[in-house]
């Protein structure tokens, strides 16, 4: 079976967390602390996608608008026994449509000074390390993120348009097998 994709909204916060805390983290990162709560606040604060096969969560990401220009793509998970089937890039590849179809220039993202390895997948998808870019929510506790950014080409948005439309009216959609992270 494939997965599909639909919206994350604040309520899909705890099957968001338990993506997140199976995805495993080293221990030192603020991710490992993340609370089902931060979760619901930071879904609220732009929206996600959460990645089902049936009724089981497989993978998750999260959004945020963090200036009229930049979207922030955060909390990107896959559940260790779903890496490798193109869950991941589907997810990044989701929030990339919200920041084009929203008019932002860029999607900006942080990777944790205990997650370096996952930077070769995010270049493969476009993403650039930018050390002047600032990560708005880096946690003071932490290690300063590495800050990854890419530019966003967005298609001249249609009259009467505007940020969000449209977003409650996407539907599930299978996921590429393309493409697959490591």
């Amino acid at each position: 079976m494939t997965p599909t994709l639909r919206p994350a909204t604040p309520d899909d916060a705890p099957a968001f967390h338990a993506v997140m805390m199976a995805a495993g983290m080293d221990p030192r990162s603020s991710w490992s602390r993340t609370t089902v709560e931060d979760v619901r606040w930071s879904l609220g604060q732009g929206g996600g996608f959460l990645a089902r096969e049936g009724a089981e969560a497989v993978g998750c990401v999260g959004w945020r608008p963090d200036s009229t220009d930049t979207l922030t793509l955060n909390k990107l998970a896959t559940r260790p026994d779903w890496r490798g089937r193109g869950i991941g890039v589907a997810l990044v590849r989701a929030v990339e449509e919200v920041a084009a179809r929203d008019g932002y220039a860029r999607v900006l993202l942080a990777v944790s000074q205990y997650n370096l390895a996952v930077i070769p997948f995010y270049e493969r998808l476009g993403y650039r390390v930018d050390e002047g870019a600032v990560y708005a929510h880096a946690n003071p506790a932490s290690p300063p993120p590495v800050v990854l950014v890419k530019p966003i080409f967005s298609p001249s948005p249609l009259v009467g348009e505007g940020r969000g439309e449209g977003a409650s009216e996407r539907r599930p959609r299978p996921i590429p097998t393309e493409d697959a992270e490591p």
